[in-house]
């Protein structure tokens, strides 16, 4: 199977065939090696079955609602209200950038919807200010692999589906990792806005101004407080927030901002329905490959071979980390966690590693791969906004990547970060 794998995958992966197809066409080929012509049946039946999971539903709600967001035009709303917030420290736009990020993290759950709605306003901004037009761009892409932390979150979404994991204490667990890579990136700003004299510091906006955009901006960000709050509630389940997620976000949209029209209606149901098809689709052909991953006894292989490196759960920690930062900077992160996860979360376990801590390790680090040279999606969404070559970009965004791998460090050896909020509301 490994001969098959390298033979057949890595090539098609080189000339550029989609991962989904790849994951297909990989499984024929091992198929065909088997000899089990009744095995082909069992691809478009697994394929359908992947898709069956009620909480796959959320994923298209989430993803509409943020379109929602977005195209009500909250931006600038959440823009004033972290430029009141941190835009008097020294190089306070890029503060502003990273702050914004966090607060579209918990309306888009999404790394690229980030990049695209921030920096199509921060980055000229920011060159206009003075700032260096590679660096706005890192400070974009680096701040935007928040949104897939800081719930609601499309990939933690997946990993629950994949490995039947607590999507609430998910939730729960990414808060304050999210919020850790932010004050990590917002350290790194003010370290290299010191050392390059960028944006002298502002006077503090006052107190009205500050409660003004904090008005402005409140709808907004009371979704992520009411998608948690009804989950920790009881009154629904993430499914079903998912749903008011959207009814909420029309209702801002239509009636309190009346930034809606009827108009925008179908470029918010296309976009959705292109993000969706296109996960559910890469969720639908692993789920063929998943077999042959049970068929092999793969995670017994994989198991064994752990074991012989090292005894040691911080060791084995620290493998994992490595090889999902390597993984993220050349593959898809949907890909990576329905292949990877069922591999090595079984092994996580028998070292003791809690299911919702290791989910937020794979998570996180995966994450950063979305922002790492040289294949990250967010780094092409952030040269298309930027017109900067990849190599800057790659060059200018290493010391925010080097402050997310401290942080993904003290998550994975400090379980407390992750578990505080599970444990607290009974998730762990």
């Amino acid at each position: 199977m490994i001969g098959i794998i390298f033979g057949s995958f890595v090539p098609m992966l080189l000339l550029g065939v989609p991962i989904a197809f790849c994951l297909v066409l990989m499984t024929i080929f091992v198929y065909v090696d088997i000899g089990d012509p009744r095995l082909f049946l069992q691809i478009p039946q697994r394929m359908f079955s992947s898709t069956e999971n009620l909480l796959l539903l959320a994923i298209p709600f989430f993803i509409m609602a943020g379109e929602i967001m977005n195209r009500a035009g909250i931006t600038d709303k959440l823009m004033t209200l972290a430029g009141s917030l941190v835009g008097w420290i020294r190089g306070g736009l890029a503060h502003t950038n990273i702050v914004a990020s966090m607060f579209f993290a918990g309306i888009t759950g999404s790394a690229v919807s980030d990049t695209v709605a921030v920096g199509g306003i921060m980055i000229p901004a920011m060159k206009e200010n003075g700032y260096s037009e590679e660096y706005a761009a890192a400070v974009t892409a680096s701040s935007s692999v928040i949104g897939p932390i800081i719930p609601p979150s499309i990939p933690m979404l997946i990993y629950a589906s994949v490995m039947n994991v607590s999507i609430a204490g998910l939730f729960l667990g990414g808060m304050l990792p999210g919020i850790l890579v932010a004050i990590s990136l917002m350290v790194t700003a003010y370290i290299i806005a010191v050392r390059k004299g960028y944006g002298e510091r502002a006077p503090f906006v006052g107190v009205v101004r500050l409660l003004l955009a904090i008005f402005q901006g409140l709808p907004a960000l009371l979704l992520p407080a009411l998608i948690m709050g009804g989950i920790l509630g009881g009154f629904f389940s993430p499914t079903q927030a998912s749903a008011v997620a959207v009814m909420y976000g029309l209702a801002v949209g239509f009636i309190l901002y009346r930034s809606l029209s009827l108009s925008d209606i179908v470029p918010i149901l296309t976009n959705t329905v292109k993000a969706t098809a296109m996960i559910m689709f890469l969720l639908a052909c692993a789920k063929s490959f998943s077999w042959l991953v049970s068929y092999y006894n793969l995670v017994e292989h994989v198991t064994l071979v752990f074991v012989s490196l090292t005894a040691n759960k911080y060791v084995f920690l620290l493998l994992v980390n490595i090889l999902f930062l390597v993984i993220g900077m050349f593959l898809d992160m949907g890909f990576a966690i329905i292949v990877l996860g069922p591999l090595l979360a079984p092994i996580a376990y028998q070292y003791g590693v809690d299911p919702i801590h290791f989910g937020l390790i794979t998570c996180t680090n995966l994450t950063i791969g979305l922002a790492s040279p040289p294949f990250g999606l967010v780094l092409f969404a952030a040269c298309g906004i930027s017109n900067v070559s990849l190599a800057r970009l790659s060059v200018a965004i290493l010391p925010f990547i080097a402050a997310e791998i401290v942080v993904l460090l003290l998550i994975t050896y400090v379980p407390f970060f992750t578990m505080y909020f599970p444990r607290l509301f009974g998730y762990a």
